[in-house]
């Protein structure tokens, strides 16, 4: 039930008897958000552990689901860390004023590839989804078809919505904050900060990091690591929504 993945550590202890060898083991198993770790006998013996297992005719896309870290929080995570460690670098006043433009930039990339890998993958994975995004969304709804096109357009409705969906800008958050409300009931709160950061970036990208007028944009101290720390705080509310999201549409009844 925890909020934060720093929160959601929990700590098992069990003891597991080797038919092979008749010993008993001692057996440590940590679970997190991020996945589990699993100790025996205090990490004496080297202890392999993998996800769910599922047969060959299981559908991976009907699957990626259950995975509780899924590789594009992994990714955002790995990019945020790069990130930090690329700010330690000592270099003098000049060539830091360039060092952060780049690392702001890729950070505002980096949450922004983030956002949308997690909503696509959500929605796409759910018919409940998708009939939402399609019902609530006006690039649908003024769309036309014919009878006769009627039911191919149904029989391929998951392509054209993961198509419209890939090929949206998800840095443009006055339509992507409504559009996590309503398909997937996240409420993004206040995120002055994200919207602001996609505006510096766009300085940093188009610009070299000056703005219209050929000013350099200004860095306040440890401005990048509170960004970074941001994006954080709102990958681990997201990824806590969708993991309730998806086991409550996984449920039979």
């Amino acid at each position: 039930m925890a909020e934060r993945n720093k929160d959601s550590y929990s700590e098992n202890y069990e003891s597991a008897y080797c038919e092979s060898c008749g010993t008993n083991y001692n057996v440590t198993i940590m679970n997190s958000f991020g996945g589990a770790d699993v100790y025996v006998n205090n990490g004496e013996i080297n202890v392999q552990n993998s996800g769910p297992y599922y047969t060959e005719d299981d559908n991976d896309e009907e699957f990626y689901w259950k995975s509780e870290s899924p590789e594009y929080y992994r990714i955002l995570n790995d990019h945020l860390d790069s990130a930090s460690e690329l700010l330690k670098v000592e270099v003098n006043e000049k060539n830091r004023f360039s060092l952060n433009v780049m690392i702001y930039g890729h950070v505002v990339a980096a949450a922004e590839g983030f956002l949308s890998s997690m909503f696509i993958r959500t929605t796409v994975g759910h018919e409940e989804l998708i009939r939402k995004l399609v019902e609530t969304d006006p690039k649908f709804s003024d769309m036309k078809f014919t009878l006769s096109q009627l039911f191919k357009e149904r029989e391929q409705i998951k392509d054209t919505v993961a198509k419209y969906l890939h090929d949206l800008i998800f840095h443009d958050l006055k339509k992507i904050k409504p559009m996590y409300k309503v398909v997937l009931g996240h409420d993004f709160g206040d995120i002055s900060w994200l919207f602001k950061a996609v505006a510096k970036r766009h300085h940093c990208v188009h610009r070299a990091g000056h703005d219209k007028d050929g000013t350099p944009i200004v860095f306040a101290e440890n401005e990048v690591l509170e960004l970074i720390d941001n994006i954080k705080q709102l990958a681990e509310e997201l990824l806590f929504t969708t993991n309730k999201l998806e086991d409550a549409l996984s449920r039979p009844f």
